[in-house]
Formats: structure tokens, C-alpha cells, sequence
């Protein structure tokens, strides 16, 4: 673990995930009625890979703010007031709402490599999908070695904004929609003077406009965290026990996969991968060496 408290000092991690339902439920979702002039949004958490016993984190509410002049098809635009800092409401066209959601403690690293759970859902005024707020609690802990440490928020700061671009939704019916946000672990928690820090960080992302990467590490027990990267992206992972994994939310491109090594094989890194829109690489069985 020693390995991973460097990388993490370093400013290493990467996290995302929760608990609900499950993939039929999804479908049967996406053809329940919407009441008229009303659009209807799923929030997805996924994935939370990395080397901690557990991370357990208390969000409280999810908002959205839409643009009830414009719809989700049209361009998109980060103007001012599109920041973490400085969010505001620049026209009277946009609006807050708040959608349903069991609030409470999650336990991230219960889901990875492919496993999402449904976060919040709820019918919006019809517009266009601009910003997430999601709103934290207190109760928040990280577990390392086997001894729980508290999560505090920076600046005492219990909220992040996230902005929302048209190819972060996936459209499943008329006016319903489903959005995926990649808690990235690496930028979200920090080691400061011995106490652990969480900011949250985290990368909206729509299936069908991204793309996957899966295979499975061989021999068990011979690897650590797993890193896909490129000169603009990065995410990981976390094999289960059988060497299984997936990272999800890949922008379309070339990328290098990074498996560590641990008990003594050796640290092994594939070049060239491409990753396409709504497609899953299938990288098969990747053998590591003393």
C-alpha cells in the first residue's frame, strides 16, 4: 500500500460509482411515460478504482439548472458563470431543479469495472441539460490498511458543479435521457500532513459517445491499478480478484494501457489501443512476467 500512498501523494487515484438498479431496469425505464413538456434524466455513478479498502462517501442532493430557451441538441457553450467558482443564472430562461435521490453514504469502491448504479432520476422542464450540482454531507471516510481515516472537504466545501454537453447524454427515448459521471478518485482525494482531503472531481461522460476498454490480467495476484492514457485523457482501473476489468468513458483515439505489477512481476505497458464511439476494445488475456 506504501507504493499507492506515493502515487496518491504525487496526486494519484481515480474513483466513480453507487447502488440502485441494475441494466434491466434501465431498459424498462427508458419506455415509462413523461408527462408533457416535461424531459426525464437519469444520473448513473460508475466505476471506483482504486487500492483503498473502501471509500465511503455522503451525497445528499443532485440539482440541475436547465435552459428552458434552448434544447439538448443545440451547441454548446462554457460561458461566464460555467465555473465551480462563479455559477449564476444569466438569463431568465434558466432554472434550477432538484431530482429524486436516496440520500445517504455510498460505498464507491463496491462498483467498478463496468458496475453503475442508478443515482438520482426525476422529470425536468423541457430545455436544455446545462449544469449538475451534486451537494455532499459530513459522513464521508476513506479506509487505508485497514484503518478508517475521515474525509474532509477542502475549504469546507460540500458541493461541486459539473458541466453537461450534448454527447454527455445518452438519448433513449423522446425527451429521456441517461448521463454517466466518472468520480475520478485521483484529483477528488489527497493525503495532506496526514490527513485525507476529498474535493470531488468528476467527468460526465454518454456511452454512446465514448468508448471502452476491457481484458483480464493473468496470473491472480500478479497486478496492481491499471491506467489508460493519452496526451488528453486518463482513467483507471481496478482488476477483481480474477483479473477482470474495465474502463468506461474513453473519448474516441489512440491510447497506452499501464498495468502495475505487484509480488514480483513486472510492470507492463500496451501501446497503440484505439478506442472508438460506443465500442468496446477487447483486449483478452494479458500475461504478466517475472
Amino acid at each position: 500500500m506504501n507504493k499507492q500512498i506515493k502515487a496518491l501523494v504525487a496526486g494519484g487515484l481515480a474513483f466513480i460509482t453507487l447502488i440502485l438498479f441494475y441494466a434491466c431496469q434501465k431498459e424498462s425505464s427508458a419506455n415509462s411515460s413523461i408527462p408533457a413538456g416535461k424531459t426525464k434524466l437519469s444520473v448513473f455513478l460508475t466505476d471506483g478504482p482504486y487500492d483503498f479498502q473502501q471509500v465511503l462517501v455522503d451525497i445528499q442532493r443532485i440539482e440541475v439548472k436547465v435552459d428552458t430557451c434552448r434544447r439538448n441538441g443545440d451547441d454548446d457553450h462554457d460561458g461566464p458563470g460555467c465555473d465551480d467558482d462563479h455559477d449564476s443564472l444569466s438569463s431568465h430562461c434558466e432554472i434550477w431543479d432538484t431530482l429524486d435521490i436516496r440520500p445517504g453514504v455510498y460505498d464507491l469502491l463496491t462498483l467498478r469495472n463496468g458496475v453503475d448504479t442508478l443515482l438520482a432520476n426525476g422529470f425536468l422542464i423541457n430545455g436544455k441539460i446545462e449544469r449538475i450540482k451534486v451537494v455532499l454531507g459530513t459522513n464521508n471516510s476513506v479506509m487505508v490498511d485497514s484503518v478508517v481515516h475521515p474525509l474532509h472537504l477542502i475549504d469546507n466545501r460540500n458541493y461541486v458543479y459539473i458541466n453537461i454537453h450534448h454527447d454527455h447524454l445518452d438519448s433513449l427515448s423522446s425527451n429521456n435521457f441517461q448521463l454517466f459521471l466518472d468520480f475520478d478518485l485521483a484529483h477528488s482525494i489527497k493525503l495532506i500532513n496526514g490527513d485525507y482531503w476529498l474535493k470531488p472531481v468528476l467527468k460526465p461522460f454518454g456511452r454512446h459517445s465514448s468508448g471502452e476498454i476491457e481484458g483480464k490480467v493473468r496470473p491472480v495476484h500478479s497486478f496492481g491499478l491499471i491506467k489508460a492514457f493519452n496526451s488528453t485523457d486518463t482513467a483507471f482501473a481496478f482488476p477483481e480478484d480474477e483479473g477482470e476489468f474495465k474502463i468506461r468513458g474513453l473519448r474516441e483515439g489512440t491510447y497506452s494501457l499501464f498495468i502495475d505489477g505487484i509480488n514480483g512481476y513486472r510492470d507492463t505497458t500496451i501501446n497503440n489501443i484505439m478506442v472508438r464511439r460506443n465500442h468496446e476494445t477487447e483486449l483478452g488475456t494479458i500475461q504478466l512476467s517475472h
